[in-house]
């Protein structure tokens, strides 16, 4: 009996480091391999593993094909020992399609939020989705009862992230006009309002925000009240809170921001980070989240004529990927820390030139990207 339980064990723990494609393929080995990886205490094995492996960051990229009406979607690896043409082509769900438009909000453990337009004329999207691109398995939202056409809705914004305490995914939704906030749990389905609120300030979001930025457990956002700061959501106990930012963002005005600079958050090496372009491109990490004391500079980089710059990951070597918001700019740059003010350097175009890219044309005006890890997790969790 104890050695059975061992090689269960070993056989468990040898999947779990294996990648996606390969243990959808094994599912059909056997109906105990089935079981095995069909297990949520797997995929959550086997997400904890991805996390820390090079060769399961993925670059998602989509190109809308003209004779169907939709878009295919392509993924790269992030790996610096897998070839830059190691491309793979994902299977759209078909159940929305035809698309005028489409818009990744989020990302959370290889799950995708995105929005889904058949009409350019509505504000918010038609389809809201929750798509695993590694596993093809996706889910479509219900609408909230506050979701309309006009063209307030245009301020409206939504996020994803995992929630610890319930073991569940949670859609946020946040209405900026309305200062309206919604949560919807997929193990639910439904939408719900929250009546939480920040306390001293709205939950105003600037203009140059578009999405909202997980990690730690929460998303993020920049909002204002006299000075620029970072307002937080915590996706477990659904409170909100704030973080200040570094002195030098804090002292712009509001309209320096919304006409002149370009600011926003992401998430390196699992650190949250904020940037701005104006002069230069800034950007800051805070190595120990919540304090204020703790944002780091990295590095600026003199602008040279290219505005709209946004890191995107940090690789293993400690060096940064750049997209210029022309996707078919994206540079790799030296990743340290900046104590005596000197600049980063810019070292390379990384890696998509469309010469080297086979039968696929990047086009600018319908292209995305996003980095994930891949996974096994399945939007399908109240089904």
């Amino acid at each position: 009996m104890g050695i059975h339980i061992q090689k269960d064990e070993i056989l468990m723990d040898i999947l779990s480091r294996l990648p996606v494609k390969s243990l959808v393929r094994f599912k059909c080995v056997s109906e105990s391999w089935n079981t095995l990886i069909s297990e949520p205490y797997f995929k959550k094995k086997h997400l904890n593993h991805a996390k820390y492996q090079p060769n399961s960051q993925k670059l998602l990229f989509s190109q809308w094909s003209p004779k169907d009406k939709s878009f295919d979607f392509y993924c790269y690896s992030l790996s610096l020992v897998q070839l830059v043409k190691d491309i793979r082509k994902f299977d759209w769900p078909s159940s929305c399609n035809p698309a005028d438009g489409i818009k990744v909000y989020c990302c959370c453990d290889g799950l995708f939020l995105i929005g889904i337009w058949s009409n350019r004329d509505f504000a918010q999207p038609s389809i809201l989705l929750v798509w695993n691109p590694s596993t093809g398995e996706s889910i479509v939202l219900p609408h909230s009862e506050n979701s309309t056409s006009d063209d307030y809705d245009e301020k409206t914004t939504y996020g994803l992230g995992y929630d610890s305490t319930s073991d569940d995914y949670k859609v946020l939704r946040i209405d900026m006009y309305r200062y309206d906030k919604q949560i919807l749990a997929l193990k639910t389905g439904s939408w719900r309002k929250i009546d939480k609120t920040l306390g001293r300030t709205s939950i105003s979001l600037l203009s140059t925000m578009e999405c909202l930025t997980y990690v730690h457990g929460a998303l993020h956002w920049l909002g204002w009240l006299s000075k620029l700061f970072v307002v937080s959501f915590n996706i477990s106990n659904e409170m909100f809170g704030e973080i200040q930012l570094p002195e030098m963002m804090c002292l712009l005005p509001l309209n320096k921001f919304i006409v002149d600079v370009d600011v926003g958050l992401s998430v390196l090496g699992g650190m949250l980070c904020v940037y701005h372009n104006e002069i230069n491109f800034n950007l800051w990490v805070i190595k120990d989240y919540g304090f204020k004391e703790s944002w780091t500079k990295v590095f600026a980089i003199p602008n040279n004529g290219i505005y709209c710059i946004m890191p995107i990951y940090r690789f293993s070597d400690d060096e940064v990927l750049l997209n210029y918001r022309d996707w078919r700019t994206l540079t790799r740059i030296e990743y340290r820390i900046i104590s005596d003010g000197s600049l980063g350097l810019i070292n390379r175009i990384w890696p998509l030139d469309c010469n080297d890219i086979d039968a696929v044309t990047i086009d600018r005006k319908s292209t995305f990207q996003s980095v994930y890890t891949e996974s096994l997790i399945s939007p399908k969790l109240g089904h």
